[in-house]
């Protein structure tokens, strides 16, 4: 499963590029499971790269292309709305990731998946935006230590297990700063501020979403490309070093070394090295003996102790390992005691 979503990866971006790329006869059902996990379906057929397959494919594809776009644009609506409510309450909010990409980074916009719409506030503005939230009608459907989840539509059901819905839940994530869950527990990014976030603080931060998901070895392909799509822009790379010098460095090294390994010369070597560097000495360890696609997303697949200890930099974070290990989470904690399918 993860081969096949490499290879996709590496298409994609060959043909992004303007280069010759294709893809072996997948059936249906192996385009979807590589489809879901990468988040890339929709991309791969605007780019041609399922022109050629059987009928049941192109026709999946075809689908899937208008369900992403038409999710695209349901989000597009939806996030100056809640921006807009947020800021009359006085809680000045930032949009990130999916959100913020479509904005004018990612060129083919419509083909971008959106899960949700992530939004960041200051920790101490969480529940003022969670009660303006539930006061204009969004319901709190799951909180954490690290986000609460509202949905703008949607029952908060799993719904298609076989590609993406426009009519699946439509989930706004207020994150109180920036907050990523490793093994059990969190890490912090630098500051996001509404004045100061700029294209390359956007791109830190996609670079360390990225990284997060490095480190708990379920890399969705599409956050290379988010990565990619950052990198064409006009992009201060000198900005992005100083922002990830205030920044955990496991939410930037491992995100780094993934788009070095899949771009070679994107990443600048000098920056790649110093946060290398900031790392523990048994995760860079880990990452130097580490390809590529051993940290894509596979659901079959758990990381070993030794790894996720390896970037562990503290006794608490070394204990929540244990406890997670021992009993892993069904989910987060969805509103009203339910567990919903949550990080691993």
């Amino acid at each position: 499963m993860r081969h096949r979503q490499l290879q996709l990866l590496q298409a994609v971006l060959a043909r992004l590029r303007d280069e010759p790329a294709v893809l072996p006869a997948w059936s249906l059902a192996e385009v979807q499971l590589t489809g879901l996990a990468s988040g890339l379906t929709a991309l791969a057929g605007e780019l041609g790269l399922f022109d050629r397959s059987a009928d049941d494919v192109t026709e999946y594809v075809r689908e899937q292309r208008a369900q992403v776009a038409q999710r695209v644009e349901r989000f597009r609506a939806l996030a100056p709305a809640v921006l807009g409510v947020l800021n009359d309450a006085a809680i000045p909010a930032v949009a990130v990731k999916g959100a913020a990409l479509i904005d004018g980074v990612w060129s083919h916009d419509s083909c971008r998946p959106m899960a949700d719409i992530d939004l960041v506030v200051a920790p101490h503005l969480r529940a003022q935006a969670a009660a303006v939230m539930a006061r204009e009608g969004w319901a709190l459907h799951a909180s954490t230590e690290y986000e609460d989840t509202f949905l703008a539509w949607g029952d908060g059901s799993t719904g298609r297990t076989d590609g993406e819905s426009a009519a699946h839940n439509g989930r706004v994530e207020i994150h109180p700063g920036w907050v990523e869950f490793l093994h059990g527990y969190t890490v912090r990014g630098f500051e996001v501020l509404p004045a100061t976030f700029d294209h390359a603080a956007l791109t830190a931060h996609v670079i360390g979403h990225l990284a997060s998901t490095v480190v708990r070895a379920e890399v969705r392909a599409v956050n290379v490309v988010d990565v990619w799509w950052c990198a064409q822009r006009d992009l201060d790379w000198v900005r992005v070093g100083g922002l990830m010098a205030h920044t955990d460095p496991r939410l930037t090294a491992p995100g780094l070394w993934l788009v070095s390994r899949v771009l070679p010369q994107l990443v600048p070597s000098g920056l790649l090295a110093a946060e290398l560097a900031r790392l523990p000495r048994r995760a860079r360890a880990q990452l130097r003996r580490t390809h590529a696609l051993d940290v894509l997303r596979d659901p079959g697949e758990r990381t070993t102790l030794m790894w996720r200890e390896a970037f562990a930099r503290t006794m608490s974070e070394r204990k929540a390992i244990i406890r997670q290990m021992v009993r892993p989470p069904g989910g987060r904690v969805r509103a009203g005691g339910t567990p919903r399918a949550g990080h691993g």
